[in-house]
């Protein structure tokens, strides 16, 4: 047998049982590979759609069963239609896709291994070393968090080592026709990876035409025009998914994303955790820094970076890499301009591995320099992991296993080369070494008992059940009424993370929420310029907040919610309990392990929602709707349609103001804050703590949590006089400062925040509104790392327990490590209703961006309301340059508006995935106006002749429509789809031909 055909064989046989023993833990713990983040909220529903889609053989076009509706090749893209090994699922029963989930997930990293196998045999490396590299490649720390992270990310490490292999292909003077196919499927595979791996392939040919050179000459412009065209050949074969694709990303909402998310240098944290990030996994990590390399691999970076001259341009390749992870400018460029990410990273692991085989190849010629530098180099990882942690190893205990295999690995190599052991014990021992060292490395993500990501992830069989069981069997009733309308969900309907809410994806409900990389970009236009607060740019509209106005104009006919929210939960205005044959539609609670509320489903329908498309006779410029508030603006959309440029003949709409202020006063709750010796013997009497919702033993067992027993104060009375003082002023300063309105959030001197209520001074004026706080000019002050240390003093002081100096140190470590990015949470709470608002942090890598501006939706409500509680968290205070209560009065009158509107909608309206059809009969001239997400692939006919579309209500299709009797009808076709179709054409006939000719050619020669 050929030694290629043994390396392979080994690879596969070791491979197999390095998963058995990694993966296998699954079995033990009862978990699948699906995350209970993305993985169940994206990845998985995609993959079922997906498999839905080839099954009805329809891959482009549009769907509405994605949010609003959107393109399915441009939403898809980024996740599986270009990758080949999505389209396995098709196989595989549909009760079974869960098991293909975690099949296909297997068989990529299998598949990366003999990517980098297929790459490296062409480089002249040792059978055994190839070995080595592509086991080091297949279980790199990256590997093995994506697996069950974000699946899909293993195909960038399957396409490099192919690339990598093109452009070597090149430089010895062949055939540029395997570098076209390469770069036409990495260019498939998504706009993301098609941008990272085009950068990493750049480089990579670079420096390996610099490292060829050395050994033999290259004709720099044949080669450079292979390379180029290869290229341009593999862009042609990539078009018929990288066109579309390409526009749908640069007119999406990620385009809006702030450079870097503003980090000039990175948190001093994420500097201190990189140490302890190179040879272990399961901790906590910052901006993607996924290396987890195993023993073999650093010791092999140390002896290549030693051997600078002779590795020269692998060196350089490491080194940038190496600086590239200390300045975020370079993260955010290599993530397209974007957020400071360090998923390029991934690019390194071949890098690695190529450092893994130089040094296998080299184990025989180590001379002492090498052994003092390795050991050097490894005595100094563990010092400076040391000092990061603050002069004490406070590691999870599963890393003392890695920094013990990564010493022994270093033995082994010691010891074999004073004991002169031979090639082949010394290899077979650190084999045995590596092999422990990855299933170490994969048990520091996938084990309970290390890092932790098997709690994370869901139980067998939980997902399947999950997805079908969303709505506890509601979306039956929704989907058997008649015509198009959509729904969504009511607050808090799952407890669960609102990503979730996504599952109505694949369930018929038409659900408003959408959760993917690739958003329309007018959609998020629209849901910003009414002051979304749920707004994210992977989420843009969410669930609207629950905001009637915005409910009815997107055509929410239905909402979920649970049984017991009814008559406690504010919903909005006129969506009443739905009943069949005069009785109330409920579904019992169809249980689902760990996701389930415990509750059954009741559907709300609304009698305002208007439809898809309908004619509105009045008109409001751009200018007009500029000048107002999002509230307004809300409100100004159901007395006309928002057009960018006057519609001729349409009347301009008189726009009253809809809305009202509320006054209000401000009384922060001094009954949390310890502003007097009294309250320092409460807060001791409640176990040393300001809120009594959290005492859970009795008030004798409390002072068991003094150390002198007592809850009296017999010592550092002055001091504690001191501390409660300074609490009392910050009391007394906040009802200054908040004495007109809100302006001022702030913590007690324990980090403590402060809760407040805003008092209504006409609580009558709140009834029959739907109530917002709106909150401008918002400024967060960080808790730095001073604050957290002060903060733990003053509650050690209040606590009656002492602040030793190795408390101090404690304090400072946590905090230098935990250092705040910004991250807060505002919570409202009023008459039936609390709702919230988070501000992502700095370091949140996809939805970061700085709100300055809230509107946040308080509920609607027949009665009165008389306070709303304001609690706050994550931050040391908050401030606002305005906090206004502002109340949406509705009524009959509001009523009256939409049904006319809905009077006006499309008649015989037909509703299909590329079509919308219907006619009209209007006495003037009208603007069309749909809910229908603005794309240039939608095609207006107006009685079969073509018209063109504009945008209406800043984010959706819109045209003007003549006065009289007319047949609309709205079609779509994918943009860019049939040029990229083209392309593909011609690059597959110039492969063909090129590759041909150079296999015609070769032959004759011979």
């Amino acid at each position: 047998m050929k030694a290629s055909k043994r390396t392979y064989l080994w690879y596969t046989a070791i491979f197999l049982v390095l998963v058995a023993c990694s993966y296998g833990i699954f079995i033990l713990t009862g978990k699948s590979f699906i995350w209970e983040g993305d993985g169940l909220a994206q990845h998985f529903p995609i993959l079922e759609k997906f498999y839905s889609w080839l099954h009805s053989g329809s891959l482009t076009g549009w769907s509405w069963d994605l949010g609003l509706g959107a393109d399915k090749l441009t939403t898809f893209s980024y996740y599986v239609l270009g990758d080949p090994f999505s389209y396995l699922i098709a196989f595989f029963p549909h009760a079974r896709i869960e098991l293909g989930y975690n099949l296909l997930i297997l068989l990529r990293l299998y598949v990366s291994g003999l990517a980098f196998l297929f790459f490296a045999r062409q480089r002249g490396f040792k059978t055994a070393s190839q070995l080595f590299g592509t086991l080091t490649y297949t279980f790199t720390g990256f590997s093995l968090y994506v697996s069950i992270r974000h699946p899909f990310f293993l195909l960038p490490m399957i396409l490099f080592p192919l690339l990598a292999f093109g452009v070597d292909h090149v430089l010895r003077g062949k055939s540029w026709v395997p570098l076209a196919i390469f770069t036409g499927l990495a260019l498939v595979s998504n706009f993301y990876f098609a941008y990272i791996l085009a950068i990493g392939s750049l480089i990579y040919a670079v420096l390996r035409y610099f490292s060829v050179r050395e050994h033999r000459s290259l004709n720099t412009w044949p080669v450079i025009g292979k390379l180029v065209g290869a290229g341009f050949a593999g862009f042609m074969l990539a078009g018929v998914l990288f066109i579309p694709s390409l526009l749908g990303v640069m007119s999406s909402t990620r385009a809006t994303a702030k450079f870097a998310n503003g980090y000039f240098v990175y948190p001093f944290s994420y500097y201190l955790r990189l140490s302890n990030t190179m040879v272990t996994t399961g901790n906590p990590m910052r901006f993607w820094v996924n290396l987890g390399l195993a023993g073999i691999t650093f010791l092999a970076l140390v002896y290549v970076l030693r051997h600078f001259r002779r590795y020269l341009w692998l060196n350089i390749a490491i080194v940038m890499m190496a600086v590239g992870t200390l300045i975020p400018a370079v993260a955010a460029i290599m993530n397209g301009g974007t957020t400071p990410s360090q998923r390029w990273l991934l690019l390194g692991c071949l890098a690695f591995s190529l450092a893994v085989m130089a040094f296998v190849d080299n184990l025989t010629n180590l001379d002492r320099g090498d052994l003092t530098t390795l050991m050097l180099s490894t005595l100094g990882l563990l010092l400076v992991v040391w000092l990061s942690n603050g002069f004490i190893f406070s590691n999870h205990p599963h890393d003392f296993v890695q920094y013990g295999l990564l010493l022994m690995t270093l033995g082994i190599v010691l010891v074999g080369h004073f004991y002169h052991w031979s090639v082949e014990r010394t290899g077979a021992l650190l084999m045995t070494c590596l092999a422990l060292n990855l299933i170490g490395n994969a048990y520091g993500y996938f084990s309970p008992n290390a890092g932790g990501a098997s709690s994370q992830l869901v139980t067998r069989g939980v997902s399947t059940k999950y997805q079908k069981n969303f709505y506890d069997g509601a979306q039956a009733y929704v989907k058997k009424q008649k015509g198009f309308a959509r729904s969504a969900t009511s607050k808090y309907y799952y407890f669960t993370n609102e990503a979730k809410t996504n599952m109505g994806m694949n369930l018929g409900t038409h659900d408003i929420m959408s959760y993917f990389s690739v958003e329309n970009g007018a959609v998020g236009d629209f849901s910003q310029k009414l002051d979304n607060s749920q707004f994210k740019m992977n989420k843009p509209i969410n669930q609207a907040d629950s905001r009637t106005t915005m409910s009815n104009l997107l055509g929410v006919k239905y909402i979920f919610a649970r049984n017991n929210q009814i008559g406690t939960q504010a919903f909005p205005y006129a969506y009443q309990v739905a009943k069949r044959n005069g009785k109330v539609v409920k579904y019992r609670d169809q249980p689902v392990h760990d996701l389930g509320n415990n509750y059954g489903t009741t559907v709300l329908k609304s009698k305002d929602a208007l439809p898809l498309a309908y004619l509105q006779t009045s008109q409001i410029n751009s200018k007009q709707f500029a000048g107002m508030n999002g509230l307004n603006r809300e409100q100004a959309l159901t007395y006309g349609a928002e057009v960018q440029k006057p519609v001729s003949g349409v009347k301009t709409a008189t726009v009253p103001d809809s809305t009202k202020s509320i006054d209000y006063h401000v009384e922060p709750d001094k009954t949390m804050v310890v502003d007097s010796l009294g309250q320092v013997v409460k807060f001791r009497q409640q176990g040393n703590q300001v809120d009594p919702e959290l005492i859970t033993t009795t008030q004798t067992s409390l002072r068991q949590k003094n150390q002198d027993r007592s809850v009296n104060i017999t010592n550092d009375r002055a001091r504690l006089k001191k501390l409660a003082q300074e609490n009392a002023k910050t009391l007394a300063h906040n009802e200054k400062v908040n004495a007109n309105e809100l302006s001022t959030m702030t913590s007690d001197n324990m980090g403590n925040p402060m809760t407040y209520h805003l008092l209504i001074d006409r609580p009558v004026s709140t009834k029959h509104t739907e109530l917002y706080l709106e909150l401008d000019g918002i400024k967060a002050n960080r808790f730095s790392v001073r604050d957290k240390y002060h903060h733990e003093k003053n509650t050690k002081a209040f606590s009656n327990q002492a602040y030793t100096g190795i408390a101090r140190m404690q304090t400072l470590r946590s905090a230098l490590w935990n250092q705040s990015d910004g991250a807060y949470t505002v919570t409202a709470t009023s008459f039936q209703n609390v709702t919230s608002f988070n501000q992502l942090g700095q370091g949140n890598l996809s939805d970061y961006q700085n709100k300055q501006r809230v509107l946040l939706n308080l509920g609607y409500s027949p009665t009165r309301r008389q306070k709303i509680k304001l609690t706050f968290s994550g931050v040391q205070s908050l401030k606002f340059k305005s906090a206004k209560l502002v109340a949406v009065p509705f009524n009959k009158a509001y009523s009256t508006r939409m049904h006319k509107l809905q009077k006006q909608g499309l008649k015989n309206l037909k509703v299909k995935n590329n079509l919308v059809k219907g006619s009209t009969n209007s006495q003037a001239a009208s603007v069309l106006t749909t809910s229908i997400p603005y794309s240039q692939g939608w095609k207006l006919t107006v009685d079969g002749h073509e018209q063109p579309t504009t945008k209406v209500n800043v984010g959706f299709v819109g045209a003007k429509i003549p006065a009289g009797k007319h047949q609309i009808r709205l079609a779509y076709r994918t943009p860019g789809l049939k040029l990229g179709g083209l392309l593909t054409l011609l690059g597959v006939l110039v492969v063909v031909f090129i590759g041909g000719f150079q296999f015609w050619w070769s032959r004759r020669t011979k």
